[in-house]
């Protein structure tokens, strides 16, 4: 069989590309059989700290024996390139078939009992699945569902947060309790899985928006919309369902996926001379919620053949605005034209979480039963306890003192030139083209971090009096949650990848750019680029998270290697993660 060889196997067909990878449809000649396989990005494949959350994740997935859940034959690592070898299903996603219109109220519990067996059998093995959306729910020509995408999103956060919690999965199906306490069990999956039910029922997410911020504050106090008054095909009766499975507290919802689907199921096969009856059940929740309160296949890539859809879905990039104060300009950084701001603003592209192979984590003991356990019940098994938050009043102190910076940078003159407390103090945003190069710019910029949900920050500004050797913006963010944290690093991972190896333009200061490669090593993203008019002199950027803290670094130099990372790594040392 012709394709490019790739150890034991010949990769025949690309079936999809996106930001976390590559599915090759492929063939294996030791078993002489056709697969899927995925290809992770190269540089992932430097961070060892992922690849032994990789391997214990795909492990974990591999071992799941349930119909609906696709086989992992194998995993590990090929000519420095990580990858997933699974069964090659030929089908289409639930996402694809919910963009040509709301399915039948019938059709959709249908594909939705289907899942739930599969997660169910997960949950009771203490898996959870933590990325439930429409992407990574694969069917066949005759509606047989399989969960796909048991990704690398849990473990590509370097470690996560604080190197013991989660990542979020797509903000357009997450559950409350992630972004507002941190814990979470399978009952999150459950609150997922009812959002997937509502948009298979009327064609759309169940909570607009179009950025994380908008969407994090609907999943925490909006309550749960109804589809029948979206769709009138849908009985009332799925209403009741709808609410119970994505109450805000998981106590409130049902105790197991077979619960939720045997609900659903019921509610579209009532009989006409029950309908009336649940009308009162719904009018009573509503009365109660209006008050505030990626595979096995996956969904990292696009599909552009008929083959297997393996599309990523992706949230539109969130649209911030610049203070509508005038601020003052931040000086350019590069040595002929002055001092004080590093590259280009940065606008942040919030995508909905990175996607991948293996995201059921192995949980711990059993969590207390809720309410709704009956007898026969499974409960769900705790999360391990999360770290306490930073507090605004610690910020301060995580960031490092001129003579740190001093030693990190080889320098001896650097001084504080200017503290910021708020986005205003840092300055007005500069412009780039391409604009996909936008994320890579400067640390700290306002642009990035409007709408991105971050509640208070610290930074400063360090360089030499009366001359320009080096340079250094170091900022600390404190986000109301590590899962918060977690989602602005991954969202940072994604989309500065669109600007590996690339030439952009600042168009404030007319100055070219080039950048390096992205990578990620020990947790920290970074980026190093170059003025190709001042020789020698170049940036490196920084960016990681710990605990609910985003800590962005700057640091530039006619000598630059890895102080920006060395000045990231001592903050991040700084965060208190128990």
């Amino acid at each position: 069989m012709d394709g490019t060889p790739f150890g034991r196997y010949r990769l025949v067909e690309l079936l999809g590309r996106g930001g976390m990878g590559e599915v090759w449809r492929a063939h294996d000649t030791e078993t002489d059989r056709v697969v899927a396989i995925k290809l992770l990005p190269a540089f992932l494949s430097d961070d060892e700290e992922f690849q032994s959350r990789f391997r214990r994740e795909a492990h974990a997935a591999a071992r799941l024996n349930d119909p609906h859940v696709i086989p992992i034959h194998n995993y590990g690592e090929i000519d420095n390139q990580l990858y997933v070898d699974m069964r090659l299903i030929e089908g289409r996603d639930l996402q694809t078939l919910v963009a040509d219109g709301p399915l039948d109220p019938a059709r959709a519990v249908r594909i939705i009992e289907q899942v739930a067996q599969a997660l169910h059998a997960a949950h009771r093995v203490g898996l959870l699945h933590r990325d439930i959306k429409p992407s990574n729910i694969l069917l066949d020509d005759n509606d047989f569902a399989y969960l796909i995408d048991f990704g690398i999103a849990r473990a590509i956060e370097e470690t996560r947060m604080t190197k013991s919690g989660d990542t979020i999965g797509t903000f357009q199906y997450i559950a409350p309790e992630r972004l507002h306490t941190g814990t979470e069990d399978a009952r999150a999956d459950i609150y997922s899985l009812a959002c997937v039910l509502y948009e298979s029922l009327t064609g759309h997410p169940p909570f607009p928006g179009d950025s994380m911020a908008h969407l994090m504050y609907a999943h925490v106090n909006t309550p749960p919309p109804r589809p029948s008054d979206a769709q009138p095909d849908v009985p009332p009766a799925v209403d009741d369902v709808i609410a119970t499975g994505m109450a805000k507290e998981p106590d409130h919802r049902y105790a197991t996926t077979i619960e939720f689907a045997n609900a659903a199921r019921d509610a579209v096969t009532t009989p006409i001379s029950l309908l009336a009856q649940n009308q009162f059940t719904r009018a009573a929740f509503a009365s109660s919620a209006d008050a505030p309160t990626m595979s096995a296949t996956e969904a990292a890539v696009q599909q552009p053949s008929a083959g297997l859809n393996l599309a990523a879905s992706q949230q539109d990039p969130a649209d911030p605005s610049p203070p509508e104060t005038p601020t003052p300009q931040r000086g350019s950084w590069w040595p002929p034209r002055g001092r004080s701001a590093l590259i280009a603003a940065i606008v942040v592209v919030v995508v909905v979480l990175v996607s991948g192979v293996v995201i059921f984590q192995l949980q711990q003991p059993s969590a207390p039963t809720p309410a709704a356990v009956t007898a026969t019940s499974v409960a769900p098994p705790p999360p391990p306890p999360p770290p306490k938050p930073v507090e605004e009043a610690a910020l301060d102190g995580l960031l490092l003192s001129a003579a740190d910076i001093n030693t990190a940078m080889g320098a001896t003159a650097m001084t504080v030139s200017r503290p910021w407390k708020t986005l205003d103090d840092i300055g007005v945003a500069n412009p780039s083209s391409p604009p996909e190069c936008l994320p890579v710019g400067g640390a700290g910029e306002a642009p990035v971090y409007n709408g991105s949900g971050f509640a208070a920050l610290r930074g400063q500004t360090l360089e030499e009096p009366h001359q320009f050797k080096h340079a250094v913006d170091q900022v600390v963010l404190m986000f109301p949650s590590a899962q918060a944290a977690a989602a602005f690093f991954s969202a940072s991972t994604q989309s500065w990848q669109a600007c590996a190896n690339r030439s952009y333009h600042d168009n404030v200061h007319n100055t070219d750019m080039n950048t390096g490669p992205m990578s990620t090593t020990k947790g920290i993203l970074t980026n190093t680029q170059t003025n190709p008019r001042t020789t020698g002199w170049a940036c490196q950027r920084a960016l990681t998270a710990r605990n609910n803290v985003v800590i962005d670094v700057a640091a530039c130099s006619y000598d630059i290697t890895e102080q920006g990372v060395a000045i990231a790594s001592q903050i991040a040392a700084r965060v208190p993660t128990a």
